[in-house]
């Protein structure tokens, strides 16, 4: 799943000239800051997007992140080409369309089919949680009275307590998978990031400022 070199930014962001940083290596699978910049601008492994400076909890979730993907590989739990296509159309309309998408890519650089990869594997990081955790969970009823408290609640109040419940369930569940899999695994941090490494090139605009932008 490692993506290449970028090597520098591309000319339209002439203010924004570094080298690409190896950020880590998982198994042989090699983290950039590539990886990092293109996952924060486009929501991708959880990332929200941010111009914030990269930091070491961020190599922390994209080594899991990879660690997770390699054993959705393993398990053959992969998405269909028209998932991957709805993804790739929704990551699009998150930044105000596919052409407002392949604009971002062709000034960063970017070869779309690369960072549709990463997409896929997206895909494939929340299927492996979906299909190896979230389904398995069990809410017990006197927890969720528990969260509830004394009284009546309405039944969207119930519904939302099981949720976030769940969640929590998955989360705890997937935090200790994931403390094995770090044991078991050969990983090298380079530490690049220090005390936080600038996004390799600017992030796209989000939708709702590219559809309200002046022409």
């Amino acid at each position: 799943m490692a993506l290449a070199i970028v090597g520098v930014a591309a000319a339209g962001y002439a203010a924004t000239t570094l080298l690409d940083a190896v950020l880590a290596d998982v198994n042989g699978a090699t983290i950039a800051a590539s990886d990092a910049t293109i996952a924060r601008a486009l929501g991708l492994f959880g990332f929200r997007p941010s111009e914030k400076p990269i930091h070491a909890a961020d190599v922390r979730h994209l080594v899991d992140a990879w660690l997770i993907d390699a054993e959705a590989t393993r398990l053959q739990i992969a998405p269909t080409a028209a998932e991957v296509d709805d993804a790739w159309q929704t990551v699009a309309e998150r930044v105000g369309g596919m052409d407002a998408l392949r604009r971002w890519l062709d000034r960063a650089g970017l070869d779309e089919a690369w960072v549709k990869r990463l997409v896929e594997a997206d895909l494939r990081w929340q299927r492996f949680v979906d299909v190896r955790f979230r389904a398995f969970v069990f809410v017990p009823e006197e927890d969720v009275a528990k969260a509830l408290g004394p009284g009546s609640h309405a039944m969207d109040a119930r519904a939302r307590a099981v949720g976030v419940l769940r969640e929590e369930a998955v989360n705890r569940d997937l935090a200790s998978w994931l403390a094995d899999a770090r044991a078991g695994a050969a990983i090298r941090t380079t530490g690049a990031e220090g005390t936080g490494l600038p996004l390799l090139f600017p992030l796209p605009a989000p939708a709702d400022a590219t559809t309200t932008a002046p022409r």
